[in-house]
């Protein structure tokens, strides 16, 4: 796997990614966060959340949830329901040469229907 060197200011694409993106570091410290993300934030502090712990933001059982995934330091992929509105979510880690530096999270909403393109 190839590595790509990790910038420490936020990523043109992950700012403007339509979809929320927050990059932490294996502590959880948020050092990232797309627009879409900050807006979603906005009540907690939204841009003035980079630098704090994501973990902090999370009340349980979601708190707890979140942790056991991030712990696992693998990819996990799942559907979420709030309100109505479905989302995928995505958790995986991101690694600093060869290391372990922490975890990225995209949830992307999902409209009722989604086509599936078929490629075999």
């Amino acid at each position: 796997m190839s590595l790509l060197p990790v910038k420490t200011t936020v990523s043109e694409w992950i700012a403007t990614y339509p979809a929320e993106i927050m990059v932490c570091d294996q502590d959880g410290t948020i050092l990232e966060m797309s627009n879409v993300a900050i807006q979603i934030y906005e009540k907690e502090g939204g841009a003035k959340m980079i630098g704090r712990n994501v973990f902090e933001h999370h009340t349980e059982p979601g708190k707890s949830q979140m942790m056991n995934v991030v712990n696992q330091k693998r990819h996990v992929i799942y559907t979420a329901e709030k309100g109505g509105l479905k989302k995928l979510v995505s958790i995986a880690p991101w690694y600093r040469e060869g290391e372990y530096a922490g975890f990225a999270l995209i949830v992307l909403d999902l409209p009722a229907k989604i086509p599936n393109i078929i490629k075999d």
